[in-house]
């Protein structure tokens, strides 16, 4: 079991600053856990104020904190860090350090002669690579992945099981992808003609940045004629499909179950909700948010936050839209009240 201790602590987190230690520097630790769980081993952490009280009668000898907590736990061992998710994110790597390829492969594996599998990377049982491809060095292919003809896949790739790279596609360094994505699929392009749908030929590619990470039954079809393209440093949640020709700036995130429709261009920094369909053609400014569950016909005029059903509304927007639905569902109350009122003073109503 990997352990920690106070001076391993320091050399993990240099940004970190610890105060009232001197009493745990001969410890060493065997865990993170949260504050209820925690034993006299084990550090914890303190996520927001709304912890402070369960902070207070925790066990862990060592609590992990943002500045703004410290005064109310003065009298704890503290680390204080400019980030605490960040922070824990460390400690859990050293305590859960990722699998690392050792370069081996499997006998039960399909590998053209053409291929050129890099330094250092494993190969999982049942893999095929087709001809002219290129795997990075140290990648993990688990088992079940198929890989087309001149698909190339950078260093440090983690593939999941029974992936699928279709021919051409390119991918970057450090790519993960957890299991049953498909990537250079053909794009949903028909032309209904004779009477019957004609399919479009989808020629162009998927070329995907560094450093993205792509949940399990993912979809990222090809272009029609030009390609598919994700930017660095992207993470994609489980189910989300990205359709032919879209545009993808560096560094968005896209939540479960969402969808871009063919030729969509999101800028960088772009967050995108649960279960939202975005419709083709549209471009989204840098560092728009989608909240989960919104539908999109329209572009977004300007970065904000957008919620709703086809209304390209703002959330104050959708606030005021919200009180109006209110008053459209009792509509036939206050229809009954004005009834009443004009009897009242003997206007007859009239049915039109």
């Amino acid at each position: 079991m990997n352990q920690l201790t106070l001076s391993a602590l320091q050399s993990l987190l240099p940004e970190a600053k610890f105060q009232n230690t001197e009493s745990i520097l001969s410890l060493s630790f065997t865990g993170l856990t949260s504050l209820s769980l925690a034993t006299t081993n084990d550090i914890s952490f303190v996520a927001s104020k709304t912890f402070v009280n369960d902070a207070k009668t925790s066990k862990a000898p060592v609590l992990i904190v943002s500045s703004d907590i410290v005064d109310s736990l003065s009298d704890k061992a503290l680390i204080i860090v400019p980030k605490v998710e960040l922070a824990t994110a460390k400690i859990i790597r050293h305590f859960f350090p990722e699998k690392q390829p050792s370069g081996k492969h499997s006998k039960q594996v399909a590998i053209d002669p053409t291929a050129k599998i890099g330094s250092n990377t494993d190969i999982g049982h049942f893999v095929t690579i087709g001809k002219n491809s290129i795997i990075g060095n140290d990648c993990i292919i688990e088992d079940g992945v198929k890989i087309g003809d001149n698909v190339h896949i950078g260093d440090g790739a983690r593939i999941g099981k029974n992936c699928v790279f279709f021919d051409d596609t390119i991918i970057g360094k450090r790519f993960i992808v957890f299991g049953n994505s498909s990537f250079g699929g053909d794009g949903f392009g028909f032309v209904f003609a004779d009477g019957k749908h004609n399919k479009i030929p989808q020629v162009g590619r998927v070329v995907i940045g560094d450093d993205v990470e792509v949940g399990s039954n993912c979809t990222i079809d090809r272009g029609a004629l030009t390609d598919t393209t994700i930017g660095n440093g992207c993470k994609f949640d489980n189910m989300v499909h990205i359709a032919h020709n879209c545009k993808v700036g560096d560094h968005v995130i896209i939540a479960g179950q969402s969808g871009l429709a063919g030729s969509v261009t999101l800028g960088n920094h772009v967050i995108i909700g649960g279960a939202c369909a975005i419709s083709d053609h549209l471009t989204l400014v840098d560092g728009t948010i989608i909240a989960g569950g919104s539908s999109l016909r329209t572009s977004p005029k300007t970065k904000d936050v957008y919620v709703g059903w086809d209304l390209g509304l703002t959330f104050p927007e959708f606030q005021k839209y919200r009180v109006n639905i209110k008053n459209i569902v009792n509509l036939n109350k206050w229809l009954k009240r004005i009834e009443n009122i004009e009897k009242k003073v003997g206007i007859e109503t009239k049915e039109s």
